[in-house]
């Protein structure tokens, strides 16, 4: 990803409220081409709707019959904002913003080079029932789109599951409505949420995402160094296996969400939370993250393991894992193994968890009464990782932990540790939670079934 800027830097701007409500309308278009815009926001006008931008006027408008206004955009070797404006007879502009009027210009048209972005022609697109911005942004830079207005006419269309890699991108509410698209057709997609303002617990402004913000498919871009903007954290509905793909200040920006059932290991399933409209044109970054970030969905996730891993939960006993206070362990619990001090039947336990928090505190001969504990510390390595919820005087028994507790660290490899000793957790510390199980592929969900069947085999 090159690290410049066309006009401006990469900020989303924070603001409460629905996208529309005080922000003009934007209309994305590539250069030499005509487009047309209605006219009914310009109704009031005197003068001449233009477009205006670097302190000049590049096109003027043709108002025709049926309300609608003709733009000419001009050529340009770089994506550049526009502003529409009127042009009165005297010169002067209206619906400039001036020094006594900060209102926002009535209307904005990016254009970009007459020359498609490019693309892996390998890869498929599909759009369903995405907002007007993607299909507008999309004809601007030549991406190849096959499109259907609504989950009906996908359905009922001309489309088969592709041999070549595809990704069906759905509006935020044809997502809602069909959220099994992944499963049931057997494609990757990606789910572009309009909602994206209402479901924010707060709203933050001037939040910088870094290259360090990039993990999953995207965690190469890390080594870079780019402008980024602002983000907005947002509330998690529900329990679920999650990789973030890009990091908020709380919560992810853009994720990929894994369901347990067999046979759609390799498929993605993204959900992006940002307003990509906002940004698309007016900065390098922006348009080359997304572009990524459409690309690795599409590619899918080849060989990768099935969430069938097994762990074992070393404190507290399993009859004390409450859904309201411990709603991800609770959630894992299908896949946790009840005597964690042995192996099931050769089958490596992937991760244990030593659970200390609560206002209860765990015996103080925790480590010397229970043997599940003390049984383990040969095993606990790169492997098979130990995660510490909390923290106590008790760990400081367990020598061979090498824990520095004043400065909540451990050296120890295979270990580790997160001193946060809040129950019930908050939303960041169980997207946390979740997301070391999905690493470990441990399914906070139903098993898969073949996992099921050879988990009854080894029973007594």
């Amino acid at each position: 990803m090159k690290a410049f800027l066309y006009l401006f830097p990469l900020w989303f701007m924070a603001a409460p409220g629905t996208l529309g409500a005080d922000e003009p309308p934007v209309t994305f278009a590539r250069g030499g081409q005509k487009i047309m815009l209605p006219a009914r926001e310009y109704h009031r006008w005197a003068g001449t709707p233009v477009l205006f931008a670097y302190g000049r006027v590049w096109a003027k408008a043709v108002t025709e019959k049926d309300g609608t206004m003709v733009f000419q955009t001009p050529q340009v070797c770089v994506p550049v904002v526009f502003q529409v404006v009127s042009l009165t007879e005297e010169g002067a502009f209206r619906g400039l913003p001036g020094a006594a009027a900060l209102h926002l210009p009535p209307g904005e048209v990016i254009v970009y080079p007459d020359r498609p972005l490019p693309w892996d022609k390998k890869l498929r697109l599909v759009a369903v029932g995405v907002p007007d911005w993607f299909q507008n942004w999309s004809n601007a830079v030549g991406l190849p789109v096959q499109t259907f207005k609504d989950f009906k006419s996908f359905q009922t269309g001309k489309w088969q599951v592709p041999e070549k890699p595809a990704l069906v991108i759905l509006g935020g509410a044809v997502h809602a409505d069909n959220p099994g698209v992944t499963c049931e057709y057997k494609v990757n997609t990606l789910a572009l949420d309009k909602d994206w303002r209402a479901r924010n617990e707060s709203v933050l402004a001037n939040f910088a995402v870094s290259p360090k913000c990039m993990s999953g498919p995207l965690a190469d871009l890390q080594s870079q160094s780019w402008p980024s903007p602002p983000l907005l954290a947002r509330r998690v509905l529900h329990v679920q296996n999650r990789q973030t793909w890009v990091a908020g200040p709380e919560h992810p920006l853009v994720e990929e969400l894994r369901g347990p059932l067999r046979g759609t290991e390799p498929l993605r399933a993204v959900v992006s939370y940002l307003p990509w409209q906002e940004q698309l044109g007016r900065s390098a970054v922006a348009d080359e993250l997304f572009l990524r970030v459409l690309s690795e969905a599409a590619k899918g996730a080849k060989d990768r393991p099935p969430l069938s891993g097994r762990w074992g939960l070393l404190y507290p006993a399993a009859k004390d894992v409450k859904a309201d206070e411990r709603p991800v362990l609770a959630a894992a619990s299908r896949s946790m193994v009840p005597n964690a001090a042995s192996q099931v039947q050769g089958r490596q336990i992937r991760a244990y968890v030593l659970d200390l928090r609560g206002k209860t505190p765990p015996p103080a001969d925790l480590f010397e009464t229970t043997n599940t504990v003390k049984t383990i510390e040969a095993r606990v390595g790169a492997k098979s990782p130990l995660l510490i919820l909390g923290d106590s005087p008790v760990l400081d028994q367990w020598k061979w932990l090498a824990l520095d507790r004043p400065h909540q660290r451990s050296p120890r490899p295979g270990v580790l540790w997160w001193p946060d000793n809040l129950l019930p957790p908050s939303t960041g510390s169980q997207l946390r939670l979740m997301q070391f199980f999905t690493d470990w592929n441990i399914s906070l969900g139903e098993l898969p079934q073949e996992a099921n069947n050879e988990d009854r085999k080894h029973e007594p």
